[in-house]
């Protein structure tokens, strides 16, 4: 097991505001961002698009001017979360029988995650500086 998961901050600007695709975790009894484990084959931008597909249903693109950040995990390692602007959602995805995915506002976000990493990386990226950025990707 690696000391490092990947993930992403899936997220669609609708009328000036940033609205976050969040998930469910396999058990279905919290809410998470999408996030995986390093790949061998693929850099971690990669794994990052990859697991916003697989695990919440989106398609995008990571938001260059932004780079990545790494919050601490509980019991050590590290998230680095990539910033990712949804281009499509789509229908049918990978992991659509074991998650459910939900399009919400900042708000609601920090009010359904419970992880302290998660909630650190919806924090980060949505302070006003940095939304000025994800709102021009």
């Amino acid at each position: 097991m690696s000391d490092m998961e990947i993930g992403a901050l899936p997220f669609i600007i609708k009328r000036g505001k940033p609205m976050l695709m969040i998930i469910t975790n396999i058990s279905g009894k919290s809410w998470i961002l999408p996030k995986g484990q390093p790949e061998a084959d693929l850099s971690n931008a990669q794994v990052a698009l990859l697991e916003a597909t697989e695990e919440a249903g989106v398609v995008g693109k990571l938001v260059a001017s932004l780079r990545h950040k790494d919050f601490k995990r509980r019991g050590g390692g590290l998230l680095r979360i990539y910033p990712l602007s949804i281009c499509k959602v789509l229908r049918k995805w990978p992991e659509q029988d074991f998650r459910k995915r939900k399009l919400v506002s900042v708000k609601q976000a920090l009010a359904l995650v419970t992880r302290k990493e998660h909630i650190e990386a919806i924090n980060y990226f949505t302070k006003p500086e940095r939304l000025k950025q994800l709102a021009r990707s």
